[in-house]
């Protein structure tokens, strides 16, 4: 057995264990639960296995309860590129179904076949998830910070992919994608309304919506760009 250089992502739902302990006494929630593990179990499996015979796909994942571990061999900053797409899509829908996502994102040594997985990579991936990404977002480890910057560089200015938060770390940005539509935009800032009516009364949640919100209106300011050039964008390829 011999670890490989591989990029995986450590990732669960923000509040799974007080949704778990509402569930007993609640059908709905229950349901809700059944279907946010089953979307992320089923999701998580074909985007792994989306081979072909002459591409097959070495990815992996593993999922326990609300907990998915993604890896993928890595090979430089497009493999980080796939590996964050994949992830904000889980995010962005999460979201939109009121249990959003955190974790972490790290590259390193990793043994990852079937259920087992273990490694340095995932050590830190996991240190960042369970002690570093308190609020509603995924973090990529510190290490990453220089191919960030050069995957960024090679995308369109305008598409979203990684932010940088105040604290230094970057994370995963899931949120322009729905700033740059008017009506996502409006239901995002009533779910964030609503999740801050609810847990008004509870402290250390609704730190972590407060902290959403703040990101939330920091990500809508800077998106009228990105819409805009999008649209000059579309124009042009039905001008040609």
């Amino acid at each position: 057995m011999e670890y490989e250089n591989r990029a995986v992502a450590f990732i669960d739902i923000l509040g799974w264990g007080k949704a778990v302990d509402e569930s007993t006494t609640s059908s709905e929630t229950r349901e809700k639960l059944l279907n946010a593990v089953g979307f992320l179990g089923a999701q998580s499996k074909k985007d792994v296995e989306d081979d072909t015979p002459d591409c097959p796909s070495f990815d992996h994942v593993t999922q326990f309860s609300d907990s998915v571990i993604i890896s993928m061999p890595y090979s430089g900053y497009f493999d980080l590129i796939r590996l964050i797409r994949q992830i904000t899509s889980y995010q962005s829908i999460m979201l939109m179904d009121g249990l959003p996502l955190r974790g972490g994102i790290a590259v390193g040594p990793l043994y990852h076949a079937g259920s087992l997985v273990f490694g340095p990579a995932l050590n830190e991936a996991y240190r960042l998830e369970s002690k570093m990404a308190c609020h509603p977002r995924i973090i990529i480890t510190k290490s990453l910070d220089r191919e960030i910057e050069m995957a960024a560089a090679k995308l369109p200015k305008h598409w979203p992919f990684a932010v940088k938060d105040e604290d230094g770390f970057y994370s995963t940005d899931y949120l322009t994608i729905y700033a740059m539509s008017q009506q996502a935009s409006k239901d995002i800032d009533k779910k964030i309304d609503y999740w801050l009516s609810v847990y008004q009364g509870d402290e250390r949640i609704s730190l972590k919506y407060e902290w959403l919100k703040g990101l939330w209106e920091a990500t809508k300011a800077d998106a009228a760009w990105r819409a805009e050039h999008s649209r000059r964008l579309r124009d042009l390829d039905r001008r040609t």
